[in-house]
């Protein structure tokens, strides 16, 4: 990279946590101010809110019903 360049590509800081439905562990970014998502990605700021869950019972019952479903239904 040339000294005048400016790198583009943002870094944003995400809590990490693990959340555990049925058998599949799943990893949870974010906290109650930015939301909460299962993709770190989510959460950078120029994402639409609705990316995100408001709330990390929102995102369970959302996970509970991707898990309860028939494979491949969801």
């Amino acid at each position: 990279m040339k000294p005048n360049q400016v790198q583009s590509q943002q870094q944003v800081a995400v809590s990490a946590q693990l959340m555990k439905i049925g058998l599949e562990v799943f990893p949870v970014y974010g906290d109650e101010s930015s939301g909460f998502s299962v993709d770190p990605g989510d959460l950078y700021p120029q994402m639409p809110a609705w990316f995100r869950y408001s709330s990390l019972d929102e995102l369970f019952f959302a996970l509970v019903n991707l898990n309860i479903g028939p494979e491949g239904r969801a």
